[in-house]
């Protein structure tokens, strides 16, 4: 693949994508998957821009906008007709949409509002510092934390209220999937605004990212590319939305997906979506997380199962409930169960340990052996390793009292 495309060539190509979002094409993907230099490449333009526009909004906008703006508006005196000039006002007018976006964006987070922002938290997201969590409230609520305090907040809104199901982080962007508006939104995290929105088959509930694709999974049995190739698994009734529950994990060359509804984790080749194996586990399996070259699979039906990657069941847990998310950190795992629980496995031997929440409908790792809990109707947790709260952050952004 190294012939097609040299790194030099595909060192514009990524300047493009982070830029301007243009897309790469499946020669230059497939080269971004094999090349190390241009990984760190990409990894180095995401931050390099991120870090731009975080100081771009921190300083206040230089004199000469504000010269041009007034220039502009200015009345001037009749004289010969000349050719317009073309030249200075789209970038005039660029440069005051920024400015205008920047000072909304700045006044929402400033603002004294107690409309919430946190409303019904059901998906939480890493992006390096920052913590996106999305609500399934009428409006569609994202809201951007950092150190338990609210950076920003938008809505996003939909023909139906918005019924978020996973979220992925790819560089500086973010993937969130809404299973009620048949949608994955593309997000810029900071500052926090929707890119673009990706039209996807109903009942959309796992995502998974590399250097350059977002794969999507459906509980319909739809496995595809955002923006590319689908293939069909299996072809099932619409679900309720409370039953859109599925996995994927791109590992060790494969993409794994489950299909909770035949019991079944599948292996595809990344690139044609081929299916090359079926793993018939039994139960409904619904999440995946790899773990010391071996798969996690979360069966919402009661267990956790550390898989082979050919289908061979090396452990197992008994786990009370019906979790149906989860996340490993410090040896551990945590499985959150929206009826009311979320239960700890330490991976390596131990008691399996249970604590009550309202509605836990996601869990995150975080560093240092702790979770991020999304709440649902009750706002933000962060548990550390033996499952005290440490932060609270309540619906309308407010730090609300730790407990044991």
């Amino acid at each position: 693949m190294a012939g097609l495309t040299d790194c030099g060539t595909m060192s514009e190509h990524l300047d493009a994508y982070v830029a301007r979002g243009e897309p790469l094409t499946a020669a230059q993907q497939a080269h971004l998957r094999d090349c190390e230099t241009c990984q760190a490449h990409l990894l180095l333009l995401e931050a390099l821009q991120g870090a731009l526009l975080e100081d771009t909004l921190a300083a206040p906008p230089p004199p000469a906008l504000r010269e041009v703006i007034l220039a502009a508006a200015r009345p001037t005196a009749a004289g010969p007709a000349r050719a317009p000039r073309r030249r200075w006002w789209p970038a005039a007018l660029s440069a005051a949409a920024a400015l205008t976006g920047a000072l909304t964006f700045t006044g929402l987070l400033q603002s004294g509002s107690t409309a919430s922002v946190l409303p019904d938290p059901a998906v939480v997201v890493s992006s390096g510092p920052d913590l996106l969590v999305a609500s399934n409230d009428r409006l569609g609520t994202l809201t951007l934390l950092r150190g338990g305090q609210v950076r920003g907040s938008v809505t996003v809104g939909g023909a139906a209220t918005p019924w978020f199901t996973e979220g992925v982080r790819l560089g500086g962007r973010v993937f969130l999937a809404d299973a009620a508006n048949d949608r994955v939104l593309e997000l810029r995290v900071w500052p926090l605004q929707v890119l673009r929105q990706y039209a996807v088959p109903g009942g959309v509930a796992g995502l998974s990212a590399d250097g350059s694709r977002v794969y999507f999974k459906s509980v319909r049995g739809v496995v595809g590319v955002l923006g590319g190739a689908q293939v069909t698994l299996a072809r099932e009734a619409e679900q309720a939305l409370a039953d859109v529950m599925d996995g994927v994990l791109l590992f060790g060359g494969q993409l794994f997906v489950t299909h909770h509804l035949s019991g079944e984790v599948c292996a595809l080749d990344p690139d044609t979506l081929a299916v090359q194996r079926r793993l018939p586990l039994g139960g409904m399996p619904v999440a995946l997380i790899p773990y010391e070259g071996d798969l996690l699979v979360l069966d919402v039906t009661g267990r956790l199962l550390r898989v082979s990657v050919t289908g061979e069941v090396r452990q197992r847990w008994a786990v009370p409930g019906h979790p149906d998310k989860f996340s490993v950190s410090g040896g551990a795992a945590l499985l959150s169960d929206r009826a009311g629980t979320v239960t700890r496995v330490p991976l390596r031997g131990g008691a399996v340990t249970q604590m009550p929440l309202k509605h836990p409908m996601d869990v995150l790792a975080m560093p240092g052996g702790a979770f991020a809990v999304a709440e649902g109707r009750r706002g933000l947790r962060v548990l550390d390793s033996d499952l005290n709260t440490t932060v609270h952050v309540g619906q309308q952004g407010q730090a609300l009292a730790a407990r044991p």
